[in-house]
């Protein structure tokens, strides 16, 4: 029953406040606003003016709640650490001042602020990045060209000329930190660098630079506002001829601008022809006689303390999300030289400086590497360094991964025992690893400890003083400490819940979503459907909407069950399309991801596709877009089939082109190389696979693997040989590259195989057998 969860009395504290007193960003669980999925949500409705706003406003600095990951809900830590949300804002800006600089015919009246505004915006931030850069240097070369082409004197045109110059002062970005002096001789050397790498995939910097060079040698004359700019572009000019690109290269650059040039406006082939034979542009060296270049080596200001701290954390950061460790050890060794500056430990630089000792403490623990942590603790403790409740946070947190809870309690008493007054997370953090790790009794303890406190500190305020102080020294217990603890217990010690929810009651805590889905597994886990039903409508009493993740315990669990086992393929059509029904009836909307996992379980655990179908088509009949994901679901199923459905494959393959907008992601054509290839339609293999290589997409080792493995069957091995070369050299169908890692040492031992074998005495078998010996060395295989 839900009594045993406690949460009908809950549920009806719940339904009596909601109204009265709504959750507000004054309140200790404010961190967990969905700032990025705001951001998100206005850039792709296309509002510049409003997504600037917001992000203006709310992304004040790089340790402000919107950047913080352990401020956000989960939903929004890997959106945030993407950074992809960002690429897209920096996009929709660029567009909309683009869009306004075309609109007003100059840039005098224009109020968007200008991409370089932007990066500088994130720079500040400690969000910029080079790809980030790279990219939109990219696109900007891009517009110039395509101007060009429509006849515009795009050096002079006052729509165009703001462009360029954007695209000049963002080039030192992409190579440059923000201390470094940029003066022409350095920006040559970077240049020329950069341009003379042997690579099979030139960056958008390296094309952009290509591209401004192009525009520059046809030039006529050099406008003499741009005389600030013309040492670098000077230096760019005399290096771009030398660039060296391999037949790789070419047909990358000339495959990055056709996808970016609406009906091959440019030309891809011919521009590109141009660019890997370009020279150095004359009007840049007619200097009038009375241009004056004295300013063209100015430094830029060196970077302060401050500056490099924030720099290093936001690199600590991205390390540790990406598992890097030696990138990690890597900072570390470059942050002692900051470490050892008397000016990192000055009043103002000191927090700072705090924040990234605290920054690799987390990423080493994160890593697991206590040790590492341990000599980070030392020299900050060596250096004068007093934690905060964040660092002792960071201490406490780590035990939580070596499991000892005594060392977590230890500091908790030194954190208490300096003065400190912990915060919410401490609580937390304390209390989770008692409930999951240690023993319950102390974690409960450590609850009641919490609300006696919190009981003291508001017995002891004046009635008549303002509510301020006390109350953000000694914090509340609240819906953030109710869900860590029901999070600790689940599982084997879920029996402990109602006790946790007997002491939330005592401090008129409101469940949420998160509270309700939690409680609602763990009846459905223990096989308690009254339990979770009792807990539905009670959801629904206490006006909780409930969202995706409610809808995927539920499917889950249900169909987890024996529930469809001893049915028809028509009965199990119908009892799905009921379940679908009565959850719409108790208010649950069935989302996207909803559908794709009953269309996926219909199809994997009962081959029921009629059943999938009738879900497909409900979906549709709700105006819910299908998903590549759903797409991928259903081309496996024909597939994976006996016989194969390859008919059913082709009409669904049909309908998808015949969508609007339809776009297709890099699984669903692995999956389809894969399907036609196991199936030995080399006809259809090689065609998707050269689908693929126009769209830009990237196949995955598997994918190849099958396409080989179709062409060996088919004793087709002059193509198994060019396969294979591509892939090694990155050419032909594989100039794009391939993705990952998965199935790559396979990939290579089933080709050693045929360099043994088949392909011994081949036109190619000596080449194939060379490169086998290269990749396995590079793999240590």
């Amino acid at each position: 029953m839900l009594s045993h969860y406690g949460a009908e009395s809950d549920a009806q504290h719940a339904s009596s406040s909601i109204h009265s007193s709504p959750r507000t960003n004054s309140k200790p669980d404010a961190h967990l606003v969905s700032y990025t999925s705001n951001l998100q949500e206005l850039v792709s409705k296309k509002d510049a003016n409003a997504a600037w706003s917001y992000f203006c406003a709310h992304y004040t600095a790089p340790d402000c709640s919107a950047l913080d990951p352990a401020c956000l809900p989960f939903i929004d830590v890997p959106k945030h650490k993407s950074r992809l949300v960002y690429t897209e804002l920096l996009s929709l800006m660029t567009r909309h001042w683009i869009q306004q600089l075309e609109s007003l015919g100059s840039i005098e009246n224009i109020a968007s602020p200008s991409p370089c505004d932007v990066l500088q915006a994130f720079d500040r931030l400690a969000i910029s990045s080079p790809s980030i850069t790279s990219s939109l240097a990219f696109s900007l070369a891009i517009h110039l060209q395509l101007a060009d082409a429509k006849g515009l004197d795009v050096l002079h045109d006052p729509t165009t000329k703001p462009v360029l110059v954007q695209l000049i002062e963002l080039w030192p970005l992409c190579f440059f930190p923000r201390w470094e002096t940029k003066d022409h001789k350095a920006f040559q050397s970077r240049c020329a660098a950069l341009v003379r790498a042997p690579t099979q995939k030139p960056s958008g910097l390296v094309i952009s630079l290509l591209l401004v060079q192009d525009l520059l040698c046809r030039a006529k004359s050099f406008p003499p506002d741009l005389e600030q700019y013309r040492l670098h572009l000077r230096a760019l000019s005399r290096t771009t001829p030398f660039a060296q690109f391999s037949g790789a290269a070419v047909r990358h650059i000339e495959m990055r601008l056709k996808s970016e040039s609406p009906d091959d406006a440019l030309g891809s082939a011919q521009l590109t022809a141009k660019l890997c034979n370009l020279r150095s542009a004359s009007v840049l060296f007619n200097v009038p006689a009375n241009a004056t270049l004295k300013d063209q080596n100015r430094p830029v200001a060196p970077e302060t303390v401050e500056q490099k701290t924030k720099r290093l954390v936001a690199y600590v950061s991205h390390a540790a999300d990406k598992q890097n460790l030696d990138n990690l050890e890597r900072l570390w060794t470059e942050a002692q030289d900051l470490f050892a500056d008397e000016e990192s430990r000055i009043n103002d630089n000191a927090p700072s400086t705090l924040r990234l000792y605290e920054a690799f403490l987390s990423a080493f623990f994160q890593l697991r590497r206590p040790q590492s942590g341990l000599q980070v603790w030392n020299s900050m403790l060596n250096s004068g360094f007093e934690p905060t409740v964040r660092t002792w946070n960071i201490m406490m947190k780590s035990c939580h991964i070596s499991r000892d809870i005594n060392i977590m309690e230890s500091m908790w008493q030194r954190m208490r025992n300096s003065g400190l007054q912990p915060d919410v997370v401490s609580w937390s953090t304390r209390i989770y690893g008692h409930l999951r790790v240690g023993d319950i009794r102390q974690g409960m303890s450590a609850l009641d400890e919490m609300g006696r406190e919190w009981f003291a500190s508001q017995n002891k305020r004046n009635p008549k003083s303002a509510a301020t102080n006390i109350t953000a020294e000694i914090p509340a217990p609240n819906i953030a400490i109710l869900n860590t603890a029901v999070s600790a217990l689940r599982g084997s010690r879920a029996h402990h819940i109602p006790n946790v929810l007997a002491w939330s009651r005592s401090f008129n805590i409101e469940a949420d979503v998160d509270t309700y889905n939690m409680l609602l597994a763990v009846a459905l886990n223990g096989g308690q459907a009254a339990d979770a039903a009792s807990i539905l409508k009670r959801m629904a009493a206490s006006n909780i909407e409930p969202n995706s993740s409610t809808f995927t315990i539920l499917v889950n669990s249900m169909l987890s069950t024996t529930m469809l086992n001893d049915l028809t393929k028509v009965e199990q059509e119908a009892k799905i399309m009921g379940l679908i029904s009565s959850f719409e009836e108790c208010g649950l909307k069935v989302d996207v991801q909803g559908y794709a996992l009953l269309i996926d379980r219909m199809l994997k655990e009962h081959e029921n596709l009629a059943a999938a179908q009738s879900v497909l088509g409900h979906m549709m009949a709700r105006g819910v877009q299908c998903t590549p994901h759903i797409y991928t679901i259903l081309m496996t199923h024909y597939f994976d089939a006996n016989p194969p459905a390859l008919f059913a494959a082709d009409a669904l393959w049909n309908d998808i082109q015949k969508t609007k907008g339809h776009t297709l992601d890099v699984i669903f054509y692995d999956r389809m190389v894969e399907g036609f290839a196991r199936h030995g339609d080399v006809g259809r293999t090689m065609a998707f696979l050269n689908r693929m290589s126009k769209e830009g997409k990237r196949p995955g080792w598997l994918a190849m693997m099958a396409v080989v493995q179709c062409l060996a069957r088919n004793n087709e091995w002059d193509r198994v040989a060019q396969i294979v070369i591509d892939c090694h050299k990155q050419e032909g169908l594989l100039s794009v590259g391939l993705r990952g890692k998965k199935g790559q040492k396979d990939f290579w031992y089933y080709v050693g195989k045929l360099a043994d074998n088949e392909l011994y005495d081949s036109e190619h078998g000596k080449e194939i057998f060379a490169i086998v010996e290269a990749q396995r060395e590079a793999l240590g295989m």
